[in-house]
């Protein structure tokens, strides 16, 4: 799994590739049919080739796609003349999917079609490192009868955190595994009653008290040093609630779901993120929802459709909002891009016509704008207001 010395590790190497370099973004989730045979191999060398790629770099690469087997949903590869950096990736990218414009120009050619993204030039470099940056990064808290676990969920991938919870009791935690509602002052067979009973209970909740509060700080450790951008509790009821409450504010807030755990102890991280895959679609699509909502709730302080990109570029956003399926164009004069072509010509007599893609990188590099991308519910709503929106500085 990638993790965030591992995200560093990546930056790095591709600060390393030369002008020009190949980058290309293939579809390659063995789940469709249309990749079977590897067929995504031969829509790579047609992108190659309509991109002239120099012959000698095209073959290396699809060598490569020939032979390597790749257990992934897209697979993202760079390539100059010295390098070749390949990372398969359990997820689905923005921009990657479904654009359908072929485009090409002096300094450098792309090509964008259906399960391809293309690009020889300067390393393209968005889709992948928007994943890394934007990508939330789950700590999910697994509790069964037998101890406490923690797994980290990131890009479609599992892993489980194996020094979490070392200050954990476990003859404690047992003990209150087996302490069901009913048994509370009947433990070990000794039965209590009247002020005996109201100490034990006290003493009880003290030493309950002390055992989620260690918890609490130990995941709370771990968020800080893991990077944990969202939290999952998985467990029983009576004791997920408990461990919830002891929370931090700040950390609370970040649980998004409290789901039981697995029929059978020692579930393994394949296990737990096949039950949690609908859980955090679920999740991801709920945010993007509610983030539209603040966006319309926040007007003036924000902008939807067309007058977008030319808030953009007068440095005014913060964040902007696109739909996952990126199909819109733009109208360029000079380095200064216009959504409608009418607005272009007041500016210039032979506007150039291109994807927004083309242009997306460099405008919120410049202008120092976060980009989200949204899917389902939210890219509907969001194309029906503009196909843009966003959240503005000033």
């Amino acid at each position: 799994m990638i993790g965030k010395e591992e995200v560093r590790r990546i930056k790095e190497s591709l600060a390393h590739l030369s002008v020009p370099t190949l980058s290309l973004y293939l579809d390659v989730n063995p789940a469709k049919p249309e990749n079977a045979n590897r067929a995504y191999a031969l829509r790579a060398k047609d992108a190659m080739k309509a991109l002239e790629v120099p012959e000698a770099l095209a073959e290396r690469v699809l060598e490569l796609l020939k032979h390597e087997v790749v257990q992934a949903k897209t697979l993202a590869l760079f390539a100059d003349a010295k390098h070749l950096e390949l990372y398969p990736l359990q997820v689905e990218l923005p921009l990657v999917s479904a654009v359908k414009t072929a485009f090409l120009d002096e300094r450098e050619s792309r090509l964008l079609t259906d399960g391809v993204l293309a690009h020889y030039g300067e390393p393209f470099l968005l889709p992948l490192v928007y994943a890394l940056d934007e990508y939330e990064r789950y700590g999910v808290v697994y509790v069964d009868q037998e101890r406490w676990r923690v797994f980290e969920i990131f890009m479609g991938e599992a892993q489980e955190v194996q020094d979490a919870f070392l200050a954990l009791d476990t003859e404690a935690w047992r003990r209150l595994s087996l302490d069901a509602p009913g048994r509370r002052f009947n433990l070990a067979g000794i039965s209590r009653g009247g002020a005996g009973q109201d100490l034990f209970a006290k003493r009880l909740a003290a030493w309950e008290e002390r055992f989620y509060k260690t918890l609490a700080h130990e995941l709370e450790k771990l968020w800080e040093a893991r990077g944990f951008t969202r939290v999952i509790l998985m467990g029983p009821e009576e004791h997920t609630k408990l461990f919830l409450g002891h929370l931090p504010k700040r950390l609370r807030e970040r649980v998004v779901a409290e789901l039981p755990s697995l029929p059978h102890p020692g579930a393994s991280p394949g296990e737990v993120l096949k039950r949690l895959e609908p859980v955090l679609e679920e999740v991801e699509r709920q945010e993007e929802v509610k983030l539209l909502k603040e966006l319309e709730e926040a007007y003036p302080k924000a902008a939807f459709g067309p007058e977008v990109l030319a808030r953009v570029q007068e440095g005014r956003v913060e964040v902007w909002v696109l739909p996952w399926h990126l199909e819109q164009e733009v109208y360029l004069c000079q380095d200064f891009a216009f959504a409608d072509e009418a607005q272009a010509l007041a500016y210039c007599e032979s506007p150039e016509k291109k994807p927004l893609a083309a242009v997306l990188a460099p405008l919120a590099v410049g202008y120092a704008t976060k980009l989200e991308f949204v899917r389902g519910e939210a890219e509907a709503r969001l194309l029906e207001r503009g196909g843009m929106a966003a959240l503005l500085r000033w």
